[in-house]
């Protein structure tokens, strides 16, 4: 299954507590909000606006504290792009 991010709704920086409403995701019977899982602050957007991928997929990283937001960011951006839903 895939959904497409129709809205983030929280921004790189911003704080989020567990149960934010962080996005908006369309799948193929409706859109739905999706909730941050944890405290803390959105360090990268791995996918962006309108962008698709698999249910389950990282979308996001959230960091424990402001401060760790660059060093996580430069971290997923010297990693590989993790690998997209086989077609079924």
């Amino acid at each position: 299954k895939e959904g497409k991010i129709v809205q983030w709704t929280k921004d790189v920086g911003d704080k989020v507590s567990a149960g934010d409403v962080i996005m908006v995701v369309e799948s193929d019977k409706a859109d739905m909000d999706v909730e941050a899982f944890e405290d803390g602050f959105i360090a990268k957007l791995l996918v962006p606006e309108g962008g698709v991928t698999a249910v389950g997929l990282p979308v996001a990283l959230i960091a424990e504290a402001e401060g760790d937001i660059a060093a996580i960011a430069a971290a997923a951006a010297a990693a590989p792009p993790p690998a997209a839903a086989a077609p079924t």
